[in-house]
């Protein structure tokens, strides 16, 4: 059993991340790398505990630490990489609060590559840990991050604003940097959610569009430009244009794709596997081309296609600024952009083509994901036949059909879910597809239960 997911190890507290864990990755990671570690955690009520196992794990494979402690995840990969050789994040980044997990960084502040994680779950599951001699234990020292983060990002977008935002911090600890950054570049900011609490009382950490639909009614309330919202870690953003309208994931990575193609006359931009046709389209018609990853490895896209930027639902990296997902910046760019060419709702309709989206999730078992994911892929293929123009199989399977719409099944990485994404050029092909899929995907997870169980 692997460890590591789509974005690090993730699980529920005692049944997949607990301090031994904790300890062993520490270890592990000092085995693997020498040097300086720094270390981060969110604001979940067991981050102060594991990172503590980790730290002891690292201290005892003879590294050196600097503990950022209670920072956003984007601000620790930046971190890493000005003070660091490793980093490493105690977070369970949008997971419900029963959960944790360890991120892992290089030097570079870039996510640890795939190849990287199978040989750290090697070192971890062998046990041939280095194991610092006393008098070469080195020291534990304090880190502040978030001042001389909030002035990199500012230097970067490098744009002063009187726009009015209103801010959602999902009880997380982008709630410790954005609402400073914004009102830095001088905008009038409204917080709600805005404190750090490890129960998340305000909504769930993970800004999907159900879990954040109240801030449609308050931006047109407020009377403000637009919205954004976090996840538990900062790594994610959402946004809603000044008319209380969502914005689109798939149209925010399209909106910033555009926009470095066009600055670098051409280019790469890596994307998901689970990102739509307009992303497509606009990269396309600006003289770039479009490259599809799996999920969780923009950073690994970046390296192998040189890209000029990397995107997947509510997660952009900015490679000029840092090799990382980075929501500040992202923020920070947009309010750049709306002030250029604004307001946002007016970008969006003149720039970014319009399909239709719907994404859907069917709990079931981890060790059944795979083979639902297999047994829903062959009978989709049977019904869509000669309507299929490709099959991609990086991450599940994704159908590309001749009308440009697309299905995709896949297993979720960090949770006991199978995800299901359809798109299509209308709203009625969109759901037609969407159910044929939905009802594989349900069936299949429950005919493998039933035949487990027997």
């Amino acid at each position: 059993m692997r460890l590591f997911g789509t974005a690090g190890i993730r699980g529920m507290l005692w049944k997949k991340v607990a301090p031994e864990l904790a300890l062993k990755v520490g270890m592990a990671i000092g085995t693997y790398k020498t040097g300086r570690a720094v270390v981060a955690r969110d604001g979940r009520t067991s981050s102060v505990m594991l990172k503590s196992a980790l730290i002891s794990g690292l201290l005892a494979s003879g590294m050196e630490v600097l503990d950022a402690d209670l920072i956003p995840t984007p601000a620790l990969a930046w971190a890493t990489r000005e003070h660091g050789d490793a980093g490493v994040m105690i977070t369970a980044s949008h997971n419900p609060p029963t959960d944790n997990g360890i991120k892992v960084f290089n030097g570079d502040g870039t996510e640890f590559y795939v190849e990287q994680e199978r040989e750290l779950e090697e070192i971890i599951f062998s046990g041939n840990f280095r194991k610092a001699e006393w008098n070469e234990i080195k020291s534990l020292r304090s880190l502040d991050v978030i001042t001389d983060y909030i002035g990199a990002v500012l230097d970067f977008v490098n744009h002063e604003t009187s726009l009015k935002v209103l801010y959602d911090g999902a009880n997380g600890v982008g709630s410790l940097v954005a609402p400073y950054l914004l009102r830095e570049m001088g905008a009038t900011v409204f917080s709600i959610n805005a404190h750090v609490d490890g129960h998340f009382p305000g909504r769930k950490p993970e800004p999907r569009y159900e879990n954040i639909a109240y801030l449609g009614k308050l931006v047109r309330e407020l009377g403000v430009d637009l919205a954004i919202a976090q996840d538990g870690d900062a790594d994610r953003i959402a946004v809603f244009d000044e008319n209380g309208n969502y914005i689109d994931e798939d149209t925010v990575i399209a909106l910033f794709a555009k926009l470095y193609v066009e600055e670098h006359g051409g280019g790469t931009v890596v994307t998901s596997i689970n990102t739509g046709s307009r992303i497509d389209e606009v990269v396309e018609k600006a003289g770039g081309k479009v490259v599809r990853v799996p999920l969780g490895q923009p950073h690994d896209g970046i390296k192998r296609y040189k890209a000029i930027f990397a995107g997947e639902p509510w997660k952009l990296v900015h490679p000029k600024f840092g090799p990382w997902i980075d929501s500040f910046v992202t923020m920070g760019l947009l309010l750049k952009i709306i002030d250029e060419e604004g307001p946002l709702s007016k970008i969006v309709a003149e720039n970014i083509p319009t399909y239709y989206i719907r994404k859907a999730n069917v709990a079931c078992p981890d060790e059944l994901k795979e083979k639902v994911v297999e047994n829903s892929a062959k009978k989709l293929k049977e019904k869509l036949g000669e309507e299929i123009g490709e099959v991609l199989t990086i991450s599940g399977y994704r159908f590309n059909l001749r009308d440009r719409s697309w299905v995709l099944v896949r297993p979720s990485g960090t949770e006991p879910k199978i995800r299901v994404v359809v798109e299509g050029p209308t709203e009625k092909r969109r759901d037609e597809l969407f159910e044929m899929a939905y009802t594989i995907v349900k069936e299949e997870v429950e005919k493998l239960k039933r035949t487990s169980r027997a």
